[in-house]
């Protein structure tokens, strides 16, 4: 649905309730979002996936989403369990323009 908020979090980011603002979405539902890569990091995946959705099936690779994603869940599950004891974080649908503050 064009015009929901998509749950984003920044690291760093405090936001007061006021701020996080939104609706939970359905669960699965794959959303597109803009992020910045280092180039080699995304040059070595770029490759990763082309050559194993050509050449290696098995490997489970259609796209680069097959690789990011769980690579995404996976890091964000060791963040819970060493920042959160092991709970998932407070969702976060809409964060303040900019960048947070260095603290």
């Amino acid at each position: 649905m064009a015009g929901q908020p998509e749950p984003d979090h920044v690291e760093g980011t405090q936001l007061c309730n006021e701020e996080a603002t939104g609706r939970t979405l359905p669960a699965g539902r794959r959303v597109q979002r803009t992020v910045n890569f280092d180039q080699g990091v995304l040059e070595r995946a770029r490759a990763a996936a082309a050559h194993l959705s050509a050449h290696e099936p098995g490997a489970g690779v259609r796209s680069l989403a097959d690789i990011v994603n769980p690579a995404v869940a996976e890091r964000v599950a060791e963040l819970e369990e060493r920042f959160n004891a092991g709970r998932p974080f407070d969702p976060v649908y809409r964060l303040p323009p900019g960048r947070p503050a260095k603290s």
